[in-house]
């Protein structure tokens, strides 16, 4: 049987792709909305931690902006756009948890007629950046990505390496530990604990030819997914799991990222209070018709669900801003 696990309902909505912006892009210039000007004209200079929400974004639509970061791996061999990162050494875009929307990720395609070769080097963008009509309405890409903005019209020149912050050095110390592609993890599945009612199985065949209908998780597939050996959650559930991403964090720089080491343990906290809840058979259901499968079934309930929402986003969100405070 092949399970598709995705999230229907998008919980996650942490301010219009907070991902796609203040995760991203550790790697540019700090600076504060109209007072942000770079040296060649009147081109703003992009802060993506500072400028995480639509509101911002939507007063520099249609104008000349220029913003550094890294090529990701995975950008389109044709070079027809590319995904642009703050982490080098990325091969793919980071995703808010279960859903479609970009994080740490932004796409910036070159002028018309024109395409992009890939680089492994710090990069200057510049171009013009075009943002959604409506928050809830983004844009979406051919591999199905959804996102607020994009920057088009776009050129990049290579940054020189006398022309990178002194912390840049350290910033890439921990991209090559690998540690945040860990974090992304870590966050995929507390996020499976606070929400695993909305989670679902596709509908499928099984081997006999019998159809199956789709259906939201019972509680007992919530487990399975955690405590069974190689389910797709159980990584989490294992012991020693949080105290191997911080002892990752701290091989690094055990100072300089006690930040990252504290949301890590934050969030160690919230994935344990959201499996007591589940544990605890802390839900209700209710049998009815679900218009998505066609059919009727049992649908659970969180009884603090609004509770762990909050938690969930504010720790993630702090995560995209101590990712959004690199600059290059």
């Amino acid at each position: 049987m092949q399970i598709d696990m995705k999230k229907y309902n998008k919980i996650l909505k942490i301010t219009s792709l907070l991902m796609i912006t203040s995760i991203l892009m550790l790697c540019f210039a700090g600076c504060k909305g109209g007072e942000n000007k770079a040296n060649d004209g009147n081109i703003t200079k992009l802060s993506f931690k500072e400028a995480s929400g639509y509101d911002y974004l939507k007063t520099l639509d249609g104008e000349q902006v220029t913003i550094s970061g890294y090529m990701a791996t995975s950008s389109p061999v044709d070079g027809s756009f590319m995904f642009l990162m703050n982490l080098p050494y990325q091969s793919c875009p980071f995703c808010v948890p279960n859903t479609s929307e970009l994080s740490n990720t932004m796409e910036v395609y070159p002028k018309a007629n024109e395409t992009f070769s890939y680089t492994s080097q710090a990069i200057k963008v510049v171009g013009t950046l075009q943002v959604a009509e409506n928050e809830d309405e983004p844009f979406t890409d051919e591999y199905g990505y959804e996102f607020n903005y994009k920057i088009v019209d776009a050129t990049y020149t290579i940054i020189k390496a006398e022309e990178l912050s002194n912390d840049m050095a350290l910033w890439q110390k921990i991209a090559e530990s690998d540690v945040i592609n860990d974090i992304y993890a870590m966050y995929d599945y507390v996020n499976f604990l606070c929400y695993w009612n909305t989670y679902f199985v596709e509908a499928h065949t099984t081997e006999d030819g019998q159809q199956v209908p789709g259906y939201y998780l019972y509680p007992a597939d919530a487990e399975n997914f955690i405590y069974k050996d190689g389910a797709q959650y159980n990584y989490g559930y294992k012991d020693g799991y949080f105290d191997g991403i911080v002892a990752k964090i701290e091989a690094v720089d055990k100072d300089a990222f006690s930040d990252l080491v504290e949301n890590v343990r934050k969030a160690e906290k919230l994935a344990n209070k959201a499996l007591k809840e589940l544990e605890g058979k802390n839900y209700t259901n209710e049998y009815k018709y679900i218009e998505k499968f066609d059919t009727e079934d049992y649908v659970y309930t969180l009884n603090n669900e609004a509770e762990l929402t909050k938690e969930m986003e504010t720790l993630y969100t702090e995560f995209a801003n101590w990712l959004g405070s690199w600059e290059m």
